[in-house]
């Protein structure tokens, strides 16, 4: 422990993979270990910037763990790594409050037989309730998890980590403390992308057999196609998709029977779900001239929409991994410029003429 820096405003710049400091002023008696995990997207630089500034009355350690791949493979490096009795999972994406080190304390000293401690984190995009919120953030006891690795070791892409790597600890007789407590923010900064990525997750973990989910997911995916023009939205971004990968409409169906499902009433209210429309697959014939037409749709209009779509197109084709260096980038890249009304700049940032573009790709059509 005596080797480790103390430092207490590290910069973006100064990470990498496995680069650890004491975060605090001594480094006497640290018993929590956070994770940041990162893939170096934006977000990162908030994320860090909520650690620089907890208090430092509260030594913990910090540990980088960077563009590791899939994500399954990420969280267990965390058991790997830690040296301590509990650790935080900290993903980029979330920012830590200032008394979140006072409030880990507080629980984690009547774990009992439990293994995690939940908080939850703010989400003014996914969340519930007031203030919105999602059940995100995890304080483990390490005492525990070092026995037990993530799904198959962490070698293999699933949507659904968490609830994995769980399974057999409640089996083995474990509990989980959700605890209600408000300990930072989720997705405050988050991109298009990052969005995009979540729909693609959520998307996932519902057809994953090896998942259990619950109405609460679907009700995430439900806000993001929340209006009335949805299957024309459907329609026409499916035509653009063509342009990728030919969507299966078998596949696609039985993705639309799950979003289809019943949900409860309340569960609908509580997620705010205003226009909820079931869905449908109009196998319409593709035409070039059709094609061509839909270039005149205001897609500026339903941006979050078709991001949302589009994640379902993704999954249903096989383009979605929970793994970064698998991430759908080409497909989001498309349909952000179509919607920002910018397609003459295309995928890899080549000045190009659009339609031209377009017509090459209709072979795959």
């Amino acid at each position: 422990m005596d080797t480790i820096e103390i430092n207490n405003c590290v910069n973006v710049s100064d990470i990498f993979n496995n680069k650890t400091w004491i975060h605090g002023k001594s480094t006497e008696n640290i018993k929590i270990t956070l994770f940041l995990i990162t893939i170096c997207t934006d977000q990162l630089r908030h994320s860090l910037h909520a650690i620089n500034n907890l208090p430092e009355d509260i030594p913990v350690i910090v540990n980088i763990i960077m563009n590791i791949s899939p994500t399954n493979a990420a969280y267990n490096e965390m058991r790997l790594r830690c040296t301590t009795d509990f650790f935080a999972q900290i993903d980029e994406d979330m920012e830590l409050n200032v008394d979140a080190l006072l409030l880990f304390y507080k629980y984690m000293n009547t774990t009992n037989n439990t293994f995690l401690h939940t908080f939850k984190l703010v989400d003014t995009v996914l969340g519930i309730g007031n203030p919105p919120v999602i059940d995100c953030l995890k304080l483990y006891d390490n005492r525990v998890m070092k026995k037990y690795p993530t799904y198959d070791d962490g070698k293999i892409s699933i949507s659904s980590v968490d609830q994995l790597w769980h399974k057999p600890i409640i089996l083995a007789g474990y509990t989980v403390k959700d605890t209600h407590i408000v300990i930072g923010c989720h997705g405050k900064h988050r991109s298009n992308f990052d969005l995009f990525l979540r729909y693609c997750k959520i998307t996932s973990s519902m057809i994953d057999t090896r998942i259990k989910t619950n109405s609460g997911h679907l009700c995430k995916l439900l806000r993001g196609l929340d209006t009335i023009n949805i299957n024309k939205i459907l329609g026409i971004t499916k035509l653009h998709f063509n342009i990728f990968y030919k969507v299966d409409d078998y596949q696609l169906n039985n993705m639309i029977n799950h979003i289809n499902a019943y949900v409860p009433p309340a569960n609908i209210s509580m997620y705010k779900i205003i226009n909820r429309t079931p869905l449908h697959n109009a196998s319409e014939k593709f035409t070039t001239e059709k094609f061509i037409d839909t270039l005149n749709h205001p897609f500026c209009t339903d941006k979050e929409y078709i991001l949302c779509i589009v994640a379902i197109l993704c999954v249903t084709t096989g383009n979605y991994e929970y793994s970064f260096d698998k991430y759908p980038r080409n497909i989001f890249d498309y349909f952000d410029k179509l919607t920002n009304n910018t397609l003459d700049t295309m995928i890899y940032g080549e000045k190009t003429d659009s339609i031209k573009y377009i017509e090459n790709k209709l072979c795959y059509v």
